[in-house]
């Protein structure tokens, strides 16, 4: 039980771009079959929380880069879809990473404001693109990425 004594289950997850089950790093789209020791299928709320995303983008030239996934956020509308967002997070680069000797990380920490979602996938896929909606390459060996993620699960 949490604070508010609802109860509710906990699901933390990491994931990286090097250790996909799918990946494809040249279009920057990775799937992870997630896999809960215990998970129940009866939740009547389940709300996302990105506790932590860090990108290193040394060499990469993308001011922008919009993180989703193929989780929809419930009763919500996003301007590129033209439908529910699946947006997690966007990040603005303070200048392109090539000719930069430093600070090629970025870094999105601990929103407070959870992403109320349907269901937890079996199968998760990310994404990472500019705000332009064209893929931003990881295939660089310079050029990583993690990402936290929680789930407060109400039942």
């Amino acid at each position: 039980m949490g604070l508010c004594g609802c109860p509710r289950d906990t699901l933390k997850i990491h994931i990286d771009s090097e250790t996909a089950d799918i990946e494809n790093e040249t279009l920057s789209v990775y799937d992870y079959k997630l896999k809960f020791p215990v998970k129940r299928n009866n939740y009547k709320k389940i709300e996302l929380y990105i506790d932590n995303l860090q990108l290193q983008t040394k060499g990469l030239a993308s001011l922008s880069y919009v993180l989703s996934s193929n989780m929809i956020e419930y009763n919500s509308y996003n301007s590129r879809t033209k439908g529910a967002n699946n947006v997690l997070a966007v990040l603005f680069a303070d200048a392109t990473a090539t000719g930069r000797t430093n600070d090629f990380t970025l870094t999105y920490s601990n929103s407070t404001a959870p992403i109320q979602i349907e269901n937890i996938p079996e199968q998760l896929q990310i994404k990472i693109q500019d705000i332009d909606g064209s893929p931003v390459s990881f295939q660089n060996a310079n050029n990583l990425w993690s990402l936290d993620l929680r789930f407060e699960c109400f039942y």
